[in-house]
């Protein structure tokens, strides 16, 4: 029997994952997965780019979001 994938972890520094797709997560819940445009110095606020009629979503840590890579 193999052991289950590691959960990733939640990035804290959203700078390192601009052109990265990520998954958004809000309370634990997946919500969807993106492209990260750009993000705050301050890691607090990114800009997502989705696929088809998605467009872009402005997400903020304050609001419960976390940003996990996508595998």
């Amino acid at each position: 029997m193999t052991a289950p994938a590691p959960v990733p972890e939640p990035a804290g520094d959203w700078q390192q994952l601009i052109g990265s797709r990520v998954e958004l997560r809000l309370d634990g819940r997946f919500i969807r997965t993106g492209e990260v445009e750009d993000a705050t110095h301050d890691s607090a606020v990114m800009w997502l780019r989705f696929d088809g009629n998605h467009g872009r979503q402005l997400v903020s840590k304050a609001d419960g979001y976390e940003v996990l890579p996508a595998g």
